[in-house]
Order: structure tokens, then sequence, then C-alpha cells
């Protein structure tokens, strides 16, 4: 009998103080106002937002913009993968893939392509691996800062807002 990965529901309120303070916990700076917006965007079917718990504990969660700010992603409808976070002490247990599943699941009954922006640094160095082994591709658009495309030549900041943008066809 196979075992189960994490339980996966839907963001809840009652989720947000949770998720807060798991990220608190770990030095991360991750404001209940993000979780607010997330919420009100999935009750206005913005964006799509699956909680994932490891026997009863928060571990991590993902959201699904359908309407993408990046705007390639935008003009072509393709929903994008936004904000993947697993819990480092979660991590190297399939939870991420069980969310990326799942997400591309739901994106599949609206779209035949699904996207997503990951980050440069070191820090993204695992994801940047996971999106390649699970058939994410570059767009072949380079790369942006706060959605806007670095032209030639200029010099940005390297943090989370800069992104390479990846798609996988949906089969």
């Amino acid at each position: 009998m196979a075992s189960i990965i994490c339980d996966i529901r839907y963001l809840q309120q009652s989720d947000i103080l949770l998720i807060v303070s798991a990220f608190k916990d770990i030095g991360w700076d991750k404001p209940a106002s993000l979780y607010h917006t997330y919420l009100k965007e999935q009750i206005a079917h913005l964006r799509s937002v699956w909680v994932a718990f490891k026997e009863g504990v928060f571990a991590g969660y993902v959201t699904l913009k359908w309407n993408s700010e990046y705007a390639p992603f935008h003009k072509k409808n393709i929903p994008e993968i936004s904000d993947l976070n697993v819990l480092p002490h979660f991590r190297k247990q399939g939870i991420a893939s069980t969310l990326l599943d799942l997400v591309e699941a739901e994106a599949r009954q609206k779209s035949a392509i699904i996207g997503i922006g990951v980050g440069l640094s070191i820090d993204y160095g695992n994801a940047q691996k996971l999106y390649v082994k699970r058939g994410y591709i570059p767009d072949g658009n380079g790369i942006t800062y706060h959605y806007q495309p670095i032209p030639y030549g200029n010099n940005t900041r390297l943090d989370d807002d800069l992104v390479l943008w990846f798609t996988k066809k949906l089969t």
C-alpha cells in the first residue's frame, strides 16, 4: 500500500496565522496580508491556492494565477504557477511534486500550457532543477524584473523578483 505524501486542500482563513507563524519560525517574512490577498483572489476565482499538510503539520503551499501579470503568458492566457513554497524541513519528500501535479491537473482544464517564473539566485537551485526535470523549458523571452524585460546591457538587482520564465505543455 502506497503511503500518502501529504494532505492538500484549498487555503482557508484559519490557515493564514498558521502559515505566517511557520515561516516566521524559519526567519522568513511572509506577512498575513499576502495570504489575505491570496484568499480574496481565490474567492474571486483569480487565483487558486492549495495548502499541504504532512501528518497534520503545515508543510507548504502553491498558487495558480489564472491571469498572469507576465505579458507573454497574459497574451496567450497561460496560467502561472506562482509562489510554490515548501518549508525546508519538509523538502525532498515529494511535497513540491505533489503540489505541482495538482496545479498542473487544474490548469489542464483551461489551458494546454502552464507557466512558471523561477528565481535566478542559488536559493532557487533546487526549484530550477525540479522544473526542468518535470518538463518545463525556458519560454525564450529572457529574464524579467517585476515582470518587466531586462534590456541587454542593463544592470539589475538579484533578488526574488529577477526571474526566468518557463512553460510546459500539458498533455
